[in-house]
Order: C-alpha cells, then sequence, then structure tokens
C-alpha cells in the first residue's frame, strides 16, 4: 500500500515536471512568434513591450494548455516535425526551377569557357 502510494506520487511528480517543461518550451515559442509577428505588424512600436502588454497572457494560456496535455503533445509535436521533415525534403523540382538551373548552369559554362579561353571557337577545333 505504501509502496504504491510513493509510486503514484512519484508519477503525479513526474508528470508535473514534465508539464512545467513542456509548458516553458511552447510559453517560449509562442512569444518568439508573436513577437515577430509584433515586429511585423506595428514597425513604430516596441515588439516586445506590446508583447508584456497583450500577448504575454495568450502565450501563457497556450504554454499551459500545451503543458497540461503533454503525454498527446510531446509525441503529437514530434511526429509532425518527423512527418514535416519526410514530406518536405527534396520534393521533385518543378518546370520552373529545372529551367531556373538549366540556366544558371549554362551561365557557368559560358563563364568558365570564356575564363579558358575556350568561347568563340568552333566544337572539334584544337590549337596546333
Amino acid at each position: 500500500m505504501l509502496v504504491s502510494l510513493l509510486v503514484l506520487l512519484l508519477m503525479f511528480l513526474g508528470y508535473l515536471t514534465v508539464a512545467l517543461l513542456t509548458a516553458r518550451v511552447a510559453y517560449g515559442m509562442e512569444r518568439a512568434r508573436i513577437i515577430e509577428q509584433e515586429r511585423d505588424w506595428h514597425t513604430d512600436e516596441d515588439p516586445v513591450e506590446r508583447f508584456r502588454e497583450q500577448g504575454q497572457s495568450v502565450a501563457a494560456t497556450t504554454g499551459f494548455l500545451y503543458g497540461f496535455a503533454w503525454p498527446v503533445v510531446i509525441p503529437g509535436y514530434l511526429f509532425y516535425r518527423c512527418a514535416a521533415l519526410v514530406i518536405t525534403r527534396r520534393p521533385p523540382p518543378t518546370p520552373y526551377e529545372r529551367a531556373a538551373r538549366t540556366e544558371r548552369l549554362d551561365e557557368r559554362i559560358r563563364e568558365l569557357e570564356e575564363s579558358l579561353g575556350m568561347r568563340g571557337r568552333p566544337h572539334g577545333q584544337a590549337d596546333h
């Protein structure tokens, strides 16, 4: 009975510890996002001061909710990051990207040929 109560207490303390850490990380991420948006939206004001006045409670609430639900949030976030990495990793190039790459390569070849003195000479002709 005492052992099971102690295990339950340790589990609860572990839950709270991870909840606080998750809340702190989520608050930091939300704070950075809000300050960045404030910087873009209100260029004439200090974004950190606007965050303190208007966005801090939203960021704290978001952090609290993420911390409270950490058994779902952490695996979900990790899955999202892995999925985003797999989905966005080296997609097939679009026709625009292929054409731009070909144009860059052609330009680089012209530069190299000019620097080597090969420009303007018909193909197959060699210096004797």
